[in-house]
């Protein structure tokens, strides 16, 4: 699976040549804060970077904190400032790492290596992934932290049932090092995007409720289980803060930044500095022709196109080379169906009896990939005061949906997930050997056409010359042009 993500991840990188879309905002941002610490401007907007050394020393006003751009800069150190691999290296090799890292969160929710690679497949094929992975914007990296967070979340959740569940049964610790690892990421992912604080907030809340309950098994009041178990997740907060705090290291330790004034605690100019981003982005209302409400970001109806070519000749008609980030609609509707299919089993659940403890675990799980998905959509949902939103922000929703719909499919094929029963209460499946055959067949099909879809895709995520008429074959839905 992660060579499959490799070769559509790396495959002619460095196509095209010039900046798209808003990589003329991050990677010259990237550059520049590689010299000074912090960004600068640049003379010119031109797109082809005429000269990938020509920043001034004047400060830039950037909008999106530093560290994804600092990661930026490694391919760029790495490959050069003057060519696609340099840009965008460091992006492929980020959408590689949240292959494998999606890959063990699935092995650990399902302990099925099945089911661990279907996930892992489907999130190297998923076309919104792709393309935010081969495109030098900061969203494929926000996506590798996000899930690298989620990942070292359930290894605390883990840790923790493991804990309560053994021969002499303890309630959950103080000191989690499992826990403090996800604040320094979920951390990290805030010093990318500010985005990044909504899983944070999300995955937190998934902590303190499930410790609630658990010391609440123990015996323990209702206000003690409630403070205890607020103060133990609140405990990833400092570290969040400390990582998110690093990034802006190049800024804090120089002198010429944007907002810094004479003179005055770097404490001060910062904050002013995170007011003024705050009020721009809330106040983001520009129109733009590829804005999409956030409510039609599960389907994909209305994909972001971040670059776009056409001459006469060479090809019958016209030749098209361009980059949108059109989904693979079996890998992301069945996505979608397929967490839908985890709300029933949860809400299922609800309705069953507390001793069903492996139904219980089942829906555990269903319910953390189910936040691991809302965390990254349903703030957006809720933003009102922000009108310019777009459908590749859902890339972090990515690895999320692959786990589920591999968890999903695994249930068709009758495989149990982690210690579950293979009969799922709630899911009337046969398990009849002929019933389990049939169905295993129609997944092996759904799977061998989602493949398929991905290789007649990929011109149109990478960017490769192709005859017009075979780039408009592709626009199957008013949205997708």
């Amino acid at each position: 699976m992660l060579g499959i993500a490799a070769v559509l991840r790396f495959w002619a990188l460095g196509q095209p040549g010039t900046l798209v879309f808003d990589e003329i905002y991050y990677v010259r941002d990237a550059i520049s804060q590689l010299a000074h610490g912090y960004p600068t401007t640049w003379p010119n907007d031109d797109p082809a970077l005429p000269n990938p050394l020509g920043f001034t020393d004047t400060a830039s006003y950037a909008v999106h904190p530093p560290l994804g751009k600092w990661i930026l800069g490694l391919g760029i150190l790495l490959f050069g400032p003057d060519n696609g691999w340099g840009w965008r290296s460091a992006l492929a090799l980020a959408g590689v790492a949240t292959v494998g890292i999606t890959m063990r969160l699935a092995w650990l929710i399902s302990r099925r290596m099945v089911i661990a690679c279907l996930a892992g497949l489907f999130l190297a094929i998923d076309g919104v992934h792709i393309v935010l992975t081969r495109v030098a914007l900061l969203d494929g990296f926000l996506t590798l932290f996000i899930a690298l967070g989620a990942l070292l979340l359930w290894r605390d959740h883990l840790s923790v049932t493991a804990r309560v569940e053994a021969i002499v049964k303890r309630p959950p610790r103080w000191f989690r090092p499992w826990l403090l690892a996800a604040g320094l990421t979920f951390g990290a992912a805030a010093a990318i995007k500010w985005s990044g604080l909504y899983p944070l907030a999300f995955f937190m809340v998934f902590t303190a409720v499930r410790d609630l309950m658990l010391l609440r098994r123990f015996g323990r009041s209702w206000v003690i289980s409630v403070l205890r178990a607020g103060l133990t997740a609140a405990t990833a907060l400092p570290a969040a803060l400390f990582a998110y705090l690093a990034s802006w290291s190049g800024w804090i330790f120089t002198t010429g930044g944007w907002g810094r004034k004479p003179g005055e605690f770097w404490l001060t100019s910062l904050i002013q500095y995170h007011l003024d981003m705050f009020k721009w982005h809330s106040t983001l209302t520009a129109p733009h022709p590829y804005q999409a409400d956030a409510l039609t970001w599960p389907l994909a109806l209305r994909p972001t196109a971040m670059y776009e070519l056409n001459w006469d000749k060479g090809c019958a008609g016209g030749c098209t080379a361009g980059i949108s980030a059109l989904p693979n609609i079996l890998v992301t509707w069945g996505g979608v169906a397929a967490l839908l299919v985890l709300l029933w089993l949860v809400l299922r659940s609800f309705a069953s009896h507390p001793s069903q403890r492996l139904v219980t675990s089942l829906a555990t799980a269903s319910s953390f990939v189910l936040l691991g998905y809302l965390s990254g959509w349903l703030p957006w949902v809720l933003t009102l005061s922000r009108s310019a939103v777009f459908q590749f922000y859902a890339v972090t929703l990515t690895p999320f949906s692959a786990i589920a719909l591999a968890l999903v499919l695994g249930m068709l094929c009758g495989i149990p997930i982690g210690n579950a029963p293979a009969r799922v209460p709630g899911l009337r499946l046969s398990l009849d050997r002929e019933a389990v055959r049939g169905r295993r067949m129609a997944v092996a099909m759904f799977v061998a056409a989602a493949l398929v879809l991905a290789i007649l895709f990929f011109p149109v995520w990478s960017g490769m010359p192709v005859a017009d008429w075979f780039w408009q074959a592709h626009m199957w839905l008013p949205g997708w042009d």
